[in-house]
């Protein structure tokens, strides 16, 4: 049973690695490993606000209450349906779930933007990010007259695995890597992007 397991991964990484050899055309590529701990962070802090907000939604609906009748809204127009305060725990539940899409929503393309792809192969950059329900291929060669190779590093950044790398033309920023790691395969693929 393990020997047949391991058959069939052998059999789908082999897949994988002649469709990538094909979309490419070669087999000489470098892919920049990023560091998936920004997106993990953020996840987990988006759904703990997601849950402190959750469990504290009834605040919510007892400040819509108060404050519907500190301006005396009831009063003035005379809706006396608006008095009780089970309208505004709809309300609030609303406000609610408008606030979870919007913070879900940002999330998503924050998150789209990070997870960008970046391959190296021979004096090309391609840049592949997430699009729609497809990808988006971006491809430049660089050369040192032409384009500006950006590196944003420090100590701490390479502890935590904060740095990126920007390729500008001009005023122009072509790609930007997601965050990364600059050790063990990034350090022999930054050598090579930075010629050095």
């Amino acid at each position: 049973m393990n020997h047949m397991l391991t058959r069939i991964l052998f059999y789908f990484r082999e897949s994988q690695i002649k469709r990538k050899n094909a979309y490419f055309g070669t087999s000489l590529y470098e892919k920049l490993l990023p560091n998936p701990l920004p997106h993990w962070i953020l996840i987990g802090v988006c759904g703990f606000v997601i849950f402190y907000l959750s469990i504290n939604i009834h605040y919510l609906s007892d400040f819509l209450f108060w404050f519907v009748g500190i301006l005396e809204i009831t009063k003035v127009l005379k809706i006396p349906f608006l008095d009780h305060i089970k309208y505004y725990q709809y309300l609030g539940m609303f406000v609610f779930f408008y606030l979870t899409f919007s913070l879900l929503w940002d999330l998503s393309s924050l998150l789209s933007k990070w997870s960008t792809k970046i391959y190296v192969i021979r004096d090309e950059i391609w840049k592949i990010e997430n699009y729609g329900l497809g990808a988006k291929l971006t491809k430049f060669s660089y050369s040192p007259e032409e384009i500006q190779v950006v590196w944003i590093h420090s100590g701490i950044l390479d502890y935590f695995g904060l740095n990126q790398i920007s390729w500008k033309k001009g005023d122009q920023v072509l790609a930007t890597s997601p965050f990364f790691f600059p050790y063990r395969k990034n350090k022999v693929l930054l050598n090579k992007i930075l010629k050095r």
